[in-house]
């Protein structure tokens, strides 16, 4: 526990530093219990935090995740990703009817595990925000991909998206993201990982909208890791709250 308080208190007041004040922030924290997973395990519990913010010349993004794992105990994984777009540098919309921002993206991943050789990558690529009326973004990158323990740079291609809508008196959200990896990314056969989330806002029955949400989070990953055949299914309760 020492371990990971160390890390969350390093990297998530890092990047919440670098938020332009007169900007915009949004942050939560995710409670996840899922029984299906491949490769370890197949039940685990995990946290996630989850942190977007703007900064003088355009946007970050963090998350960290925390699983409680009974073989290696507990992995830490977090991704960063601070963005140059084209609005917060010229202070101008695009000049287009299909796209509302694009930008200029970079990334790094890190955990853990293995414990031998923890996980690192770094990414590097241009990104482009949708004008979707319906939607409060969809997002879609383009970045190389290159981590320690591959010797080749690949590709990775990321659609994110995120909206709320009413369903009658119910009041919902939709968000996730779906990442595609290059066979050259992981070393071995390509890979697709999504994790849509579905999740009821429960406080709007209260009067206390973008509270306490619940729902559910369906986590795909086809060729786990890279590995031929190992495709891994996991719906998983989940509980949100925006902080």
């Amino acid at each position: 526990m020492k371990n990971v308080l160390i890390f969350l208190s390093f990297l998530l007041p890092s990047l919440m530093a670098h938020a332009d004040s007169t900007g915009w922030r949004s942050s939560n924290i995710q409670f996840l219990h899922g029984n299906q997973y491949e490769l370890g395990p197949s039940t685990r519990e995990s946290i996630t935090v989850e942190h977007a913010s703007s900064w003088q010349l355009g946007e970050s993004y963090f998350f960290s995740n925390i699983f409680n794992r009974r073989d290696e105990g507990t992995e830490l994984y977090a991704e960063f990703y601070p963005r140059i777009t084209w609005k917060a540098v010229t202070d101008k919309p695009l000049p287009s009817r299909l796209f509302d921002d694009m930008s200029l993206v970079a990334g790094i991943n890190i955990g853990n595990l293995p414990r031998h050789d923890p996980f690192k990558a770094y990414l590097l690529g241009v990104g482009v925000k949708f004008k979707v009326p319906a939607m409060d973004y969809l997002k879609l990158d383009f970045m190389a991909f290159k981590s320690d323990s591959v010797d080749t740079t690949g590709i990775q291609i990321s659609p994110i998206w995120g909206m709320k809508f009413d369903l009658g008196r119910h009041r919902l959200m939709f968000k996730g993201f779906l990442d595609w990896q290059s066979r050259k990314a992981t070393g071995g056969k390509a890979t697709i990982l999504a994790q849509p989330q579905l999740l009821l806002d429960v406080g709007h029955y209260w009067q206390h909208s973008n509270k306490f949400y619940a729902g559910v989070e369906y986590s795909y990953w086809y060729n786990k890791f890279g590995i031929d055949g190992v495709i891994e299914r996991v719906p998983q309760a989940m509980i949100l709250i925006p902080f």
